[in-house]
């Protein structure tokens, strides 16, 4: 027989060696832990979710029980963060952050699809001399301006007429670039046969203003019947969000709503480019 090299018995042998772990390795799986190219789809009803050791979800995106879409960022406690989407129909689509307790301190509105839901916030209001006055063909009592955040004004107001005398109370209001005043609200108080205070709460929504949109407001005050002097007082005043669809403002005339901040310092109001196509017109 004839004698064969060391070296190529060696070689067959590293040949054999290699051709086992090929074959192993072709059993076994790839890691599946790490997406390196490409885009992951979950579609028809599924959903992603991030669940610790103790069942507490902290980051849940997908379909919702009742059937929409949403996202759900949660803390360690399993108490909700943040949500976008949710049950029920006053809720869905909507954007919540939410306090360690389970209230919602950041929020879009229900029903205004233009406005801040929550926080709700102060209008501050400024006296003027006519504050106490007995004017008869009108004295402005009180003055704010505010930017439109919420959909909802809220002011509470207090009037001191003395005996024998009646006064109108008059709620008016002046958006950017206008040259009018718009009567908002008006009343009557009157003073009784010993004088008093009579108090008065305008609820309003904030009447085809868009978001962002620059308001002045004032209260004035004349007196109608009668000897001496009428004072008010505001006694407080914030934006909120509304309670039914009933106080959802109507939606702004095109020249109007193109009257924002973000336009009058030339930033652009445009919506960023998504990252996909919407299935449907986001509601509030």
């Amino acid at each position: 027989m004839a004698a064969i090299p060391l070296d190529l018995l060696d070689r067959i042998r590293a040949l054999e060696r290699q051709v086992r772990e090929l074959s192993g390795r072709s059993q076994m799986r790839p890691a599946m832990d790490t997406i390196t190219h490409g885009r992951v789809t979950i579609g028809e009803g599924g959903s992603l979710a991030v669940v610790a050791p103790n069942g507490r979800t902290a980051l849940s995106t997908g379909q919702w029980s009742d059937g929409t879409y949403g996202t759900r960022l949660g803390r360690d406690d399993g108490s909700a963060a943040w949500t976008i989407g949710g049950s029920g129909t006053d809720t869905a689509n909507m954007v919540r952050m939410w306090s360690r307790g389970g209230s919602a301190i950041v929020m879009d509105d229900a029903y205004s699809d233009r406005h801040l839901g929550r926080p709700s916030l102060p209008i501050p209001w400024q006296p003027t001399s006519g504050a106490t006055t007995n004017s008869t063909t009108g004295a402005v009592s009180w003055y704010a301006a505010t930017r439109v955040q919420c959909p909802v004004f809220w002011l509470g107001i207090e009037t001191y007429c003395p005996a024998n005398l009646s006064a109108r109370v008059e709620m008016e209001a002046n958006t950017a670039g206008s040259s009018t005043w718009e009567n908002w609200q008006t009343w009557t108080v009157s003073g009784g046969t010993a004088g008093r205070w009579t108090t008065n709460e305008v609820t309003r929504p904030a009447h085809r203003l868009p978001h962002f949109a620059h308001i002045t407001l004032r209260i004035r005050q004349t007196v109608t019947s009668g000897q001496g002097t009428v004072s008010t007082n505001v006694l407080g005043s914030y934006q909120r969000n509304t309670f039914t669809p009933g106080e959802a403002p109507q939606a702004p005339p095109a020249s109007l709503a193109k009257t924002t901040t973000a336009t009058l310092l030339g930033a652009s109001t445009t919506e960023p480019v998504r990252l996909s196509p919407s299935a449907g017109r986001d509601q509030s």
